[in-house]
């Protein structure tokens, strides 16, 4: 019974660290990974998930100054962030979107 409870917790536990490091993956920044931008500094930081609260409030801003921005606007999928054709051009456009009027 003790080695039966023993290797279930081993199988437990590897099972657990790569349940982990999946989710690590997945946090990852992929794409804004250089540059002195605000996502990429957000993406140094944090991750994905604070990237994805910067280009949030980016939006959000944008929105205040005049400007419509969406997150399907730039990414093709939001699960993988993957970017359109007009990501890089469109990017530029919300990060000038910025600067209050």
């Amino acid at each position: 019974m003790t080695r039966l409870a023993a290797s279930f917790s081993v199988a437990a536990l590897l099972l657990l660290s790569v349940g982990t490091a999946g989710a690590a993956d997945e946090g990852k920044c992929t794409i804004a990974t250089k540059g002195d931008s605000a996502t990429a500094k957000a993406c140094a930081k944090g991750g994905r998930a604070e990237a994805k609260k910067v280009m949030k409030d980016m939006v959000k801003q944008a929105k205040v100054n005049g400007q419509k921005f969406t997150c399907d606007g730039c990414h093709k999928d939001l699960d993988n962030y993957e970017l359109t054709k007009n990501a890089a051009e469109d990017f530029k456009k919300l990060e000038a979107a910025q600067k209050t009027k």
